[in-house]
């Protein structure tokens, strides 16, 4: 979990518990059973049709050549990612990167396509008339899930094909580079948080 000065005012009111999310976790801590916890809760806040699953397998199962389909893969997964993929990530991504400590499946959120992902992080990283820096060239979807969704305005860092006598490779991203993308936002009068996120594309 992100620490609350690592978020925007705008990611803090995101993050309070809404009355689905507080019913979702008594839920979960004492779901309904009619075998084994007949008094428990049922969620009648999420559509999940759990009544007909019967029904739903015996169609399937004709259509798919006989084959079985678990009853979790008809509902709602875990939000996050289904665990065993977030673990195989989070393995990949330490030995990948070398990182310097383990990385774990709960610090590992999936989400599907990088959209969503811009999209996500526009909201709860920054607050409207915030900047970011991204270095040129990049993936143009970037700009209308920052912009339109969060109101946030990119920075360009240029980058070059042709290399100079201080580089070795072309579009080197350097120091200097992100120190003037930050100085020409400033001359926009583009807001910046302390953390300015660096998208790599």
């Amino acid at each position: 979990m992100a620490a609350e000065g690592d978020m925007s005012a705008r990611g803090r009111r995101i993050g309070d518990d809404s009355a689905l999310d507080c019913s979702s976790s008594i839920y979960e801590a004492d779901p309904y059973d009619e075998c084994t916890n007949p008094q428990g809760i049922l969620n009648l806040g999420t559509s999940e049709n759990k009544l007909c699953f019967d029904l739903i397998e015996e169609w399937f199962n004709r259509r798919n050549g006989g084959k079985s389909i678990a009853p979790d893969l008809l509902q709602y997964s875990c939000v996050q990612g289904i665990e065993s993929f977030r673990e195989e990530i989070a393995k990949f991504l330490t030995d990948y990167t070398r990182a310097p400590k383990t990385l774990h499946s709960e610090e590992i959120i999936i989400m599907n396509g990088c959209c969503s992902i811009f999209a996500a992080l526009s909201m709860v990283l920054f607050d409207p008339g915030d900047g970011y820096l991204i270095p040129t060239p990049y993936y143009g979807g970037v700009n209308p899930y920052m912009d339109l969704y969060g109101e946030v305005k990119a920075v360009h860092v240029n980058l070059d094909s042709k290399i100079s006598e201080y580089e070795s490779l072309p579009f080197r991203l350097t120091v200097d580079k992100l120190e003037a993308g930050m100085q020409h936002a400033k001359e926009k009068c583009t807001r910046s948080r302390k953390d300015t996120l660096y998208v790599g594309i």
